[in-house]
Order: C-alpha cells, then sequence, then structure tokens
C-alpha cells in the first residue's frame, strides 16, 4: 500500500468506524459550532479509560483548579499570579482532538490559560465529550460572566468536521500515537496551528512530511505562518531552562555522557470490555499502534539529551547511532508485543570547543565558539553518550536525568535538582573560587525548579553559584533573573502551580500550553514567534525518529545510525 493510500486508509478508518461496538443515534450534522456531533459511528481510536474530569467534574468557584485536601490559595491570589505570570490577551479558539487521559490534561490545562477558548471537543465516546462540554461551558460561563447555553461547543467523533469548522483556529491533538502524523497533516493543511502530543508522528516519513510542511511556509487560514507545537513540554520547565543555561554557559565544562531513567511499577494496560477492543483501549501495547516504551517515555529524556548535547538552542542536535536492548520480561500474561523493560545506548558527535590556558572556553570577536580543528582543517567532532533505562517493574526514583560534565555534574527530574562541581575543580585557576566557597563545603547547590542562580558573569574568579536560603525543607522562592521576588515571601509558586488539577508535569505543562497560545497571537498579528516556540517540529522530529531508530535497533538486534534515513548529503 501506498504512503498515501495508507493515510486514507487510516483517515477512513478513524472517522467511520469498523469495532463491533453498539453505535449511538446518528445527531444532526452541520458545520455550526453549537452543534452536538457526538452520535454516529466509533472510530478506531483510543479515547477510553480515562475520567473526563474525575470524580464530579467540575466543581463550581475556584476549587475546580486545586486537588482535594490542598489548601487553596484566595482567588484573588491566584488571579495575580496568573495575571502576572500567564499574561493573557486576545481569545483563542481551539479544538480540542482526543480528551482521554492526556487530552483531557491538556484541555483542563487550557481552561487555565487566560483568552484560551475551547470550541469544539472530538471524541470516540459520546458521554465523555457531553461530559467535557458541559464543564467548558460551565469554567467560561463563570469566567466571561456569560451564562452556560451562550457558549457554543462542538462536539463530534469525526476530527475532520473539528477541521472543517472555520471558527477553530488551532487544534490539541492527543490521540494513540499511529493516528498522529495523519491527523497533524490535516491539521496544517486544513489552515490550523497545532499543539500536537509526542512522540510527533509514527514514522519516519510522518515525521519528515510534517516539517516540510510546517517550514515550507505553511499558512493558516488568516494567512500567518503556522504554529506548529510539539508535547515536549520540558523546554517551558524554568527547572530544565536552568539546567539548560547551566550546561551551556559551561558551568560542568563538556557534557561526557548524559544518564537517563523513567522506571515505573506499572503494566500500563487497563482493563477491556471485551478482546475486540482489547487492542484499541491498549494501543500502547502494540506496535501497529504505538512505538511503546521509546516512544511513550523515551522520547521525553531523548529530546532532553539532544537540547543539553546541543549549543543553545532548543533544536539541540540529533543522535548519531543508537543500540538498544528490551524484552517483555514482566507482563508478557497480556500478549503485548512492545517492550516492558528497555536499555539504550546513544551516541552523538557533537563539536570539540578550544579552551584557554585557564580552562576557559574560547571565543571569537564576535562571542562566538572557537572549535578545534582535525587533520584536515575541519572540526574535530568528540562522541558522547546518552544512556537510558525503562522498566515497567521497579518505580525507583522514576524520570531523572544525570549529566556528567568535566568539572561538574547536574541531576534534574520532576521534583528538583541538584547541581555538584568535582573536588579538583578547585585546583583550576578558572574555577578557583567556587571551589573554594567555604559556605559549600560539599560543593552542593539546590536548583529547585523557580530557584533563584545568580547571573555568571564577571572575570574569571568572580563566578559565584548562589541559592536562595532554604528553612528546614521549605521550597525555594520564586525569583526572576534580577533576584526580585515574585510572590512574597510567604507565598511560593508551588503554592498556586502543585495543586493544578490534571496538570500532571505542574508547572512545565501549564506554561507550555501558555506559550503555544502566546505563539498563535504572535503570528495572527503578524510578529515573529520562533523565540516563543521551543518545541518546534524539528525538536519533535528528531526526539521521534531517534525513538523509531532505538526500536529498529532492539528489533534488529543492531545498530542503528541517524545517516540510514537522512544521509550528510541532504
Amino acid at each position: 500500500m501506498s504512503e498515501e493510500n495508507k493515510k486514507e486508509s487510516w483517515r477512513s478508518e478513524y472517522s467511520t468506524g469498523d469495532e463491533p461496538v453498539e453505535k449511538k443515534p446518528e445527531a444532526a450534522k452541520t458545520d455550526d459550532a453549537k452543534t452536538d456531533d457526538a452520535g454516529g459511528g466509533v472510530p478506531r481510536r483510543d479515547f477510553i479509560g480515562a475520567a473526563a474530569l474525575g470524580a464530579g467534574g467540575i466543581a463550581t468557584g475556584i476549587s475546580f483548579y486545586f486537588r482535594k485536601g490542598v489548601k487553596n490559595p484566595s482567588a484573588e491570589e491566584v488571579k495575580g499570579w496568573r495575571a502576572e505570570h500567564l499574561g493573557g490577551g486576545e481569545k483563542v479558539r481551539t479544538g480540542h482532538i482526543g480528551v482521554g487521559n492526556r487530552g483531557g490534561s491538556l484541555l483542563r490545562t487550557a481552561l487555565q490559560v487566560p483568552g484560551s477558548m475551547p470550541i469544539a471537543v472530538c471524541d470516540k465516546q459520546a458521554s465523555k465529550i457531553k461530559d467535557f462540554k458541559k464543564s467548558i461551558q460551565d469554567v467560561i460561563s463563570r469566567r466571561d460572566g456569560k451564562e452556560s447555553a451562550e457558549v457554543a461547543v462542538q462536539t463530534s467523533d469525526d476530527y475532520r468536521r473539528i477541521l472543517d469548522n472555520k471558527d477553530v483556529e488551532a487544534v490539541f491533538i492527543a490521540t494513540p500515537h499511529y493516528l498522529h502524523g495523519p491527523m497533524a497533516i490535516d491539521a496544517v493543511e486544513a489552515g490550523k496551528h497545532v499543539y500536537c502530543e509526542k512522540a510527533m508522528a509514527f514514522t519516519i516519513g510522518e515525521n519528515q512530511d510534517i516539517v516540510d510542511l510546517v517550514e515550507g511556509g505553511a499558512k493558516a487560514s488568516g494567512g500567518e505562518d503556522i504554529v506548529f507545537q510539539v508535547g515536549h513540554q520540558r523546554h517551558y520547565s524554568p527547572l530544565y531552562q536552568k539546567a539548560a543555561d547551566m550546561i551551556h554557559g559551561d558551568n560542568i565544562g563538556e557534557v561526557a555522557t548524559i544518564r537517563a531513567q523513567w522506571n515505573q511499577n506499572d503494566k500500563i494496560s487497563r482493563p477491556a470490555p471485551s478482546l475486540e477492543l482489547e487492542r484499541i483501549i491498549n494501543w500502547r501495547l502494540y506496535s501497529e499502534y504505538s512505538g511503546g516504551l521509546t516512544t511513550e517515555f523515551a522520547t521525553h529524556q531523548i529530546d532532553v539529551a539532544n537540547w543539553f548535547f546541543g549549543e543553545g538552542d532548543h533544536v539541540g542536535v540529533a543522535p548519531h547511532s543508537v543500540r538498544g536492548y528490551g524484552g517483555v520480561d514482566w507482563y508478557y500474561q497480556d500478549a503485548r508485543d512492545t517492550h516492558d523493560n528497555i536499555h539504550l545506548i546513544f551516541t552523538y558527535k557533537v563539536p570539540a570547543v578550544e579552551r584557554d590556558a585557564f580552562g576557559g572556553v574560547k571565543k571569537d570577536s564576535a562571542g562566538k565558539l572557537v572549535y578545534e580543528k582535525d587533520p584536515s582543517g575541519g572540526i574535530r567532532k568528540r562522541e558522547v553518550t546518552f544512556d537510558y533505562m525503562c522498566t515497567m517493574a521497579n518505580a525507583h526514583i522514576g524520570p531523572s536525568e544525570l549529566m556528567l560534565g568535566r568539572y561538574g555534574t547536574i541531576q534534574v527530574s520532576l521534583a528538583g535538582g541538584e547541581f555538584w562541581k568535582e573536588k579538583k575543580a578547585r585546583k583550576d585557576p578558572h574555577r578557583i573560587r567556587e571551589g573554594t566557597n567555604p559556605r559549600r563545603a560539599h560543593q552542593k547547590s539546590i536548583l529547585k525548579s523557580g530557584a533563584t542562580m545568580a547571573k555568571l558573569g564577571g572575570t574569571p574568579g568572580e563566578e559565584i553559584i548562589e541559592h536562595a536560603p532554604v528553612k528546614g525543607r521549605r521550597p525555594l522562592d520564586l525569583r526572576d533573573d534580577e533576584g526580585k521576588l515574585l510572590l512574597g515571601a510567604d507565598k511560593h509558586w508551588s503554592h498556586f502551580i502543585e495543586p493544578i488539577e490534571g496538570a500532571y508535569d505542574k508547572i512545565e505543562t501549564l506554561l507550555a500550553v501558555e506559550s503555544f497560545h502566546k505563539c498563535v497571537r504572535l503570528a495572527r498579528a503578524g510578529n515573529p514567534f520562533s523565540k516563543e516556540l521551543r518545541a518546534s517540529a524539528r525538536v519533535g522530529m528528531n526526539s521521534a525518529i531517534a525513538a523509531l531508530m532505538a526500536n529498529i535497533a532492539m528489533r534488529e538486534d543492531r545498530t542503528v545510525y541517524w545517516d540510514e534515513f537522512f544521509p550528510k548529503s541532504s
């Protein structure tokens, strides 16, 4: 089957439905955003198994934003935080394709972004999208002072009807992995801005097609450039951004290796009401629908390695090669054919930077790094590694990354991070002041998300990294780059962000979704949005293809090279 025929088959399969599931009566269908188009055939996609909005749906008032058992800040405090940190602006009308576990979380998060206006929801289950429709109406009516009945929300089980809605200017795609590519391509061709969950696409060709479309000048229906953002939300995390800045600022020297893990004690399967629905509900377990652990978990950390091994921009670099090992070691009883235990070793080839007599990096008159030359006169490349493990039978530590540099180490995770200087670094004249700081006997600094690290600068020997004082185990205060306290000593950012319901990864997802809305507004106004668009289509392609390479390496028991798919000549 040709690629075009295959794509069309997926479209048809998704929209017409071929599963032996009881069908709801057909509802009247129009393109009007007020239409409740929830009936009809059941498409072949998995938006099953997650609660629509948690037990009881959305509660009234400010309590919607916070989990039970957590002391809520006042409405005034929340309003002030959002105004200061999330901004706002003109409304962005969005459609949400897939409102299961991740898709539902993204929708709930979007409702917390000022100016966000979800007006369309697409999902396989009519009851789920009806619940979401009611919840959206309730939230927006409270937010904007309207009656719920006045808030128009289109619902459909066919994503193409969302794309046909001319009032929808941007879509969120959170469907099973094998549907990302066809849906994203259709959305771009329909002139919609796109937020697509990772991994960006299921095949190497689909990933390249998306990048070609977006970078080839695809336009939205309003004539502006398309904003295409991938769900690599770590690019928007204050913690990971701080770690990246420190690495690219030469605070731990050249990074030799990155070690990462994302261990869980979860078979990531859910009960299915019938054998016919098993492979649809549990699509992550089957290679015809999913890339398994590499695309569901490893892509996030592959993306971090690409970024950190780069030279400071978010695009970073792509891996040179990968060798992988894995198996179905724990949960073979459920007949999965994707691994539940993997170990991947990626290699990267990065430019070697020249250093001065004091160990500092050399820069030219324009402030750009100077690289070592190889015998042929080209730039000498050094080989570095990214070592990744994931097991579904042991939840020790969970997701974390350890960056080992020439004279320092940074460790980050969703819980926070730490920074160490090597003892031998105190013998380095370039680092002697840092190495002998008596207030840090163990050469350890906290990298908690939002912590203040004093700007590095000045002359060699004057670079001291500081952090806000901690009393007991109290989290650090959120400060800006100049050290200004943003919320006040008694109002830590976690009081406002950590309890947000549906934001699995807390602040970073919220900031990523907010940034997407900001980019759409900038594009709409004809302004550049590249600086804000950190997780671009190319970022998504580099991580997605690296994950696909890893699957090939495990399946064929060999080393797989990036140049097999993208020759150097290209």
